[in-house]
């Protein structure tokens, strides 16, 4: 079987984190790594036997790559993402898709177009928790309300990079992940409301504390919240979320999700089967375009969260 040669854009933890899955498949090669830190990407070029090369304008065009994984700043997965399209190649990004919403909305209909695949990492594609939920979801009538709390203290990993509004953007969109499976649950989004405070925000965009919360009306009904709030006086990270149906409530308490009905309280049942990764999904799904176009619909999703997301700012 040949080999997919793949291309890496990106030399910190999610890039390490990509290039020891595909490396561990017999169906991947992983042939060059681009940074724009040359002394981290020479040093995971050299650990993984692959070529370096500092600019990935270039790295995109080379005929030696079939498929480029873009583990950069979140500013930059956009322009990223259509230039490897643009080149024919198929795409692996961390999310979000992007941080522009144009930007967007040319990356599905240039996969669209050039058939190649788009893959946007939300891992729910492949979570037995995800399907279990959606499937639950169906079975107790429709939306009224969902909402969703996290509460972080301190300022955690990388503070320059997350708490920094021009490289991440606002809250809600570098938390993209906590916005994309309820879309993918309820669809887009007819209206948003947003509210944010930024404590020590300075003039280069870093801030030191932040509250956002966004507000939404589906188009197929039903209300959405979200409330975020970092670098706040609290012990330990706190998550909630609740699902109000017609039907029936799904919540989360401690980890495990339970669904309230009129007949009493139950755990959800999570079922232990077989998933691919997330890389050996896309790898499978670029085999797949040799007989038909990629599937595009979670791509999809992930458009219409951004769509949220960008809104908060």
């Amino acid at each position: 079987m040949t080999k997919i040669k793949i291309g890496i854009i990106g030399s910190g933890g999610m890039a390490r984190h990509h290039l020891s899955r595909f490396t561990a498949m017999e169906t991947a090669e992983v042939v060059a790594i681009a940074s724009r830190n040359e002394e981290t990407g020479n040093q995971l070029a050299a650990e993984y036997k692959a070529i370096f090369v500092s600019d990935w304008h270039s790295f995109v065009e080379r005929e030696d790559i079939d498929g480029v994984v873009i583990c950069t700043h979140n500013d930059s997965h956009g322009e990223i993402i259509l230039a490897a399209l643009q080149a024919d190649k198929h795409v692996f990004v961390e999310y979000p898709l992007a941080s522009d919403i144009g930007e967007g909305e040319a990356a599905l209909k240039l996969a669209e177009a050039r058939g190649r695949v788009l893959r946007v990492s939300h891992p729910e594609v492949v979570s037995n928790t995800h399907k279990a939920l959606k499937q639950k979801i169906g079975e107790l009538g429709d939306l009224l309300l969902t909402s969703f709390v996290r509460l972080t203290p301190g300022r955690g990993a990388r503070p320059e990079i997350l708490f920094n509004l021009p490289v991440s953007g606002t809250p809600a969109h570098f938390f993209i992940y906590h916005i994309y499976p309820i879309v993918d649950f309820f669809g887009g989004a007819a209206s948003v409301k947003k509210s944010a405070v930024y404590e020590g925000l300075r003039e280069n965009g870093q801030y030191d504390r932040f509250v956002n919360t966004l507000t939404v009306e589906f188009k197929r009904g039903g209300i959405g919240q979200w409330t975020w709030a970092g670098g706040i006086a609290i012990n330990a990270a706190e998550e909630h979320e609740r699902y109000v149906l017609t039907e029936g409530t799904i919540s989360d308490a401690g980890g495990e999700w339970h669904c309230t009905t009129p007949a009493g309280v139950t755990p959800l049942i999570i079922p232990d089967s077989p998933q691919p990764t997330l890389q050996e999904l896309w790898l499978s799904e670029i085999r797949d375009t040799a007989d038909q176009p990629p599937n595009l619909e979670d791509a999809k999703v992930a458009l219409e969260a951004i769509r949220i997301s960008l809104a908060s700012e």
